[in-house]
């Protein structure tokens, strides 16, 4: 049977001398695996280069075979690669990338989960100010997918933010995973507010690694971002 269906390039690596093998996360069948032959011989209609980290495309392949690994019979790219000549934007498709690869590894379909990817994908190439933030919203959102979005109970009595617990409360302990009362704040606005928010650059980056140590204590799947630091260095 031949499928043609969207697809997200989810990881690529490289088998043997020439050819790749890639993960992609399709909207009709949920992650398949395909092995590309001499992806990196010139003028290939399957370059290597057509597998960047989230590269949207429509493809077709034959889904009779009873291995894991499928071929590609046709593929076309949906938006223009020149993104990823941009150092923000491509260190943000990275971070997406990593974290939702470890998240994401056996997806079956998922049309809901499929139409989220799309759309955040999209606001990173339409993004033309603010980027800054752009991977923050997308963890909340993401969280809300996946079942474990923050309630917001903050207030007065409520200033710091429990990563355990998914809320805010009355105390702070070191150590304990408790946001400080800096970053529990900027989370709040964040659940509130869609336009900006005003922050330092210090109180960004850290609420950005506490986001990503939320969705490690939440998920077993996601343990070291090696992306995490390089965006943080990128985003002003």
């Amino acid at each position: 049977m031949i499928v043609s269906t969207p697809g997200i390039v989810m990881h690529a690596t490289k088998y043997g001398d020439t050819s790749l093998i890639v993960k992609i996360f399709t909207q009709q069948q949920g992650n398949q695996s395909f092995i590309i032959k001499n992806a990196f011989r010139k003028n290939n209609r399957f370059a290597a280069s057509y597998f960047s980290p989230l590269a949207e495309m429509d493809i077709s392949y034959d889904d009779h075979s009873r291995s894991s690994l499928k071929y590609l019979k046709d593929i076309a790219p949906r938006r223009p690669s020149t993104l990823y000549y941009d150092p923000v934007k491509s260190s943000i498709l990275l971070f997406y990338n990593e974290i939702l690869y470890k998240l994401l590894m056996d997806a079956g379909e998922d049309e809901v989960l499929f139409r989220f990817l799309q759309e955040e994908i999209a606001k990173v190439h339409d993004a033309k100010d603010n980027m800054a933030e752009l991977p923050l919203r997308f963890l909340l959102r993401l969280s809300m997918v996946m079942g474990y979005y923050p309630e917001d109970n903050f207030s007065g009595e409520n200033p710091f933010f429990s990563l355990q617990e998914c809320l805010f409360q009355p105390f702070f302990v070191e150590g304990a995973g408790i946001l400080s009362e800096q970053q529990s704040r900027y989370l709040h606005q964040l659940l509130n507010q869609e336009e900006p928010v005003q922050v330092s650059r210090g109180v960004r980056t850290a609420l950005l690694k506490s986001l990503v140590a939320y969705f490690q204590i939440h998920n077993e799947q996601i343990r070291k971002i090696d992306s995490l630091e390089i965006l943080s260095t990128v985003l002003h």
